[in-house]
């Protein structure tokens, strides 16, 4: 008995390719919606992975990187209604959705939607590149910006507790997270207490004295260990994911931590400098090619020269 699907007109075979691809391209909006309220809420944190993007990973069979770049896009639809709801209607793809939201905000996003819904996917990656180059003379002061802005401030409230208040540039603001999290992670749990045994509002307050109780176990650490010589070893590893070209000096690109904010395409050069740097090439679709050894840019003997 002959295929079905061959006996059809090509008329027909094109009506039904392109309405699958709306209902798919109205699946994967919604898909995006979903996963971004279950990484709002951290739901994937009960399964005891590391992130949202482990959890695809996992239950999803979603490649690690294609995962965090779907969870980037979808946190990104959250501010963007109108692309949100044109791919949510169908009528434009993943693909060029994924483009646009590097650049787009309130300001661009019509003019964005206008050459999604007219061009071509190649049209919008073209036009996102002109964006994100023209940005380029933006990123330079953003770590200016930074530094002449960062302050750390303490003051004392009249119930004798201390307030603490402040700012400071994105690399130093991924190490403190980085600490307070190794610290809170290190804190006992307490044995033999079910999560019924609080009120919401009494677990809401356990839960933000652990972020306190990890602090006062930072300075206590400092203060009897003292500052520790780290010259020419690694101090502490930070993850950051950086395109390759955004390493020149006339390129603007993807720089952003693991799990924090974006970086200046400067302040990711600077720390490159002296820092130990594992490259790994990933495809299009985020998936690693290539995995290359620990290596330094400069010397650790001639890194103060």
């Amino acid at each position: 008995m002959d295929d079905p699907i061959s006996a059809r007109t090509t008329r027909a075979l094109v009506d039904e390719i392109t309405e699958l691809a709306g209902h798919l391209n109205a699946a994967k909006a919604r898909f995006l919606a979903l996963i971004a309220e279950l990484d709002r809420r951290r739901g994937w944190a009960e399964w005891g992975v590391k992130s949202c993007a482990h959890w695809l990973n996992w239950k999803c069979g979603i490649n690690l990187g294609a995962a965090r770049e779907k969870l980037r896009t979808a946190h990104a639809l959250e501010q963007l209604p109108r692309i949100r709801a044109a791919m949510a209607a169908g009528r434009i793809s993943y693909a060029k959705v994924r483009a646009m939201t590097r650049v787009a905000e309130a300001s661009n996003e019509d003019y964005l939607l206008n050459i999604a819904l007219c061009g071509t996917a190649q049209h919008v990656e073209k036009t996102v590149r002109g964006y994100r180059r023209a940005r380029e003379s933006q990123e330079l002061s953003r770590e200016a910006q930074q530094q002449l802005r960062q302050s750390l401030w303490l003051f004392a409230e009249p119930d004798g507790s201390i307030r603490i208040q402040g700012r400071v540039p994105a690399e130093i603001g991924e190490l403190f997270r980085r600490a307070l999290q190794l610290a809170e992670d290190s804190l006992p749990i307490p044995k033999n207490v079910s999560a019924e045994t609080f009120s919401a509002e009494e677990e809401r307050r356990r839960r933000a004295k652990r972020p306190v109780e990890a602090l006062g176990l930072l300075a206590e650490s400092f203060l009897a260990h003292g500052p520790q010589d780290v010259s020419g070893s690694d101090r502490q590893q930070i993850v950051i994911h950086v395109d390759a070209q955004t390493l020149k000096h006339d390129h603007e690109g993807r720089c952003e931590c693991e799990y924090g904010p974006s970086l200046a395409a400067e302040t990711v050069r600077r720390l490159a400098c002296d820092a130990s740097i594992v490259t790994m090439i990933e495809n299009e679709a985020g998936e690693p090619l290539n995995v290359g050894r620990k290596t330094r840019t400069i010397p650790p003997a001639s890194a103060g020269l």
